[in-house]
């Protein structure tokens, strides 16, 4: 499976409300670019396409069955001891598995 930009950037433009992983705390993807930016009450973050591609990657032929919050934690081993080892605490795990819910990939 590879990841549709033109296809992202058209469902997100003008900007979307998705559902959080856990919780009722509204998110909305306010801006479309180079990046997904993703904004809650509290923060902003932006979510590159090499992110998404990443994720879709990852994801691979699996079910939309697959949840959301286990493949955040799978996306999270991956970029603790992977290729693109981050130390820093990230929101993009999470935000991954929200987008790749939101397109249908995951429950």
């Amino acid at each position: 499976m590879t990841l549709d930009w033109s296809a992202v950037q058209q469902r997100y433009r003008g900007g979307r409300a998705v559902a959080p992983l856990a919780g009722s705390s509204t998110m909305r993807v306010e801006a479309v670019g180079d990046a997904l930016v993703v904004t809650q009450r509290l923060w902003r973050a932006e979510l590159s396409r090499r992110e998404l591609e990443v994720a879709v990657a990852l994801l691979g032929d699996r079910s939309p069955e697959t949840g959301a919050v286990a493949f955040s934690e799978e996306l999270r081993r991956y970029y603790s001891g992977g290729p693109q080892v981050r130390p820093t605490c990230s929101r993009t795990p999470n935000l991954s598995a929200v987008v790749m819910a939101d397109l249908g990939l995951l429950r």
